[in-house]
């Protein structure tokens, strides 16, 4: 996983390589995971605050992810979501 903008400076790290676990199998489902995986930067995770790249292809929803896919989270603005805007 790879991250810009604000997800560096809000997450403390510009990449990790994360397992994902079965149920992970398209971008939505990542997404929600991710929301789950630590529900105090789930603002983070906002629907429509980011786009999602898979092996440097921008994805849709329903776009597949495999194990070793190299999946990017891209902000759509400079300003992270404040957790007063969930």
């Amino acid at each position: 996983m790879l991250y810009f903008t604000y997800l560096v400076k809000q997450l403390q790290k510009e990449a990790e390589q994360v397992e994902i676990p079965p149920s992970v199998t398209d971008v939505s489902s990542l997404i929600e995971w991710l929301r789950r995986r630590n529900p105090d930067q789930a603002h983070l995770f906002r629907e429509g605050s980011f786009q999602v790249t898979v092996n440097k292809q921008f994805s849709e929803p329903f776009t597949r992810i495999d194990a070793d896919d190299e999946v990017a989270l891209i902000p759509t603005s400079p300003n992270a979501p404040t957790k007063a805007n969930k």
